[in-house]
């Protein structure tokens, strides 16, 4: 019975893990900013209740600029919850796989690989924080401020993202390992779980 709920609370975790974070990345912040600047552009329109969000004779950069924003304000408040998911996610999967690590083989193999994902995560969370406080310094006032935001948010931005992307990557390895779940066989000399 113990063998079954851990196998079950580690596949949960990281299909959760996996899907939520997939789909967060590739979907749903994609589609935030492809369509942040189709609603600058057609607006005043249903998406902004009908109010004219931006000058009518806004440069093509003042566009861009307001459509960066408003997709950076839309996304940016998720990542506190979409870390803590994750992490939660990452801790539930590397307990249950360390219960497997004395079988050796793959299961070894399956603690450090959710384990390099849980670190990504533990890396990516402040790295998202300090990505988030240049995406709205870019827009101070003080131009000295929003310049030097501006040339700092790009390569971090990209680091973020590709840390990110390492994340999903290492989840969805350690989730197809899940096809290798231990039995309630144990080998000769292995210790019980």
């Amino acid at each position: 019975m113990r063998l079954t709920v851990l196998k079950a609370f580690h596949l949960l975790a990281l299909g959760l893990w996996f899907g939520g974070a997939a789909f967060f990345n590739f979907v749903t912040a994609l589609t935030i900013f492809e369509t942040f600047p189709k609603v600058v552009d057609d607006g005043p329109s249903d998406r902004t209740a009908h109010q004219r969000i931006i000058r009518p004779d806004a440069s093509p950069d003042e566009r861009k600029a307001l459509a960066s924003a408003l997709a950076g304000s839309a996304v940016g408040p998720v990542f506190p919850k979409y870390f803590a998911w994750q992490a939660a996610c990452g801790f539930v999967a590397l307990v249950t796989a360390a219960a497997w690590w004395h079988r050796g083989g793959v299961h070894r193999w399956r603690v450090v690989v959710v384990g390099a994902a849980v670190v990504t995560v533990a890396a990516g969370w402040p790295l998202s924080d300090a990505v988030s406080h240049l995406r709205l310094a870019r827009f101070d006032p003080d131009a000295t401020v929003s310049a030097a935001a501006k040339a700092a948010f790009g390569p971090w931005h990209l680091a973020s993202l590709a840390l990110s992307t390492v994340t999903v990557a290492l989840a969805g390895v350690a989730l197809a390992m899940g096809a290798k779940l231990p039995d309630g066989e144990r080998s000769p000399g292995e210790r019980p779980a």
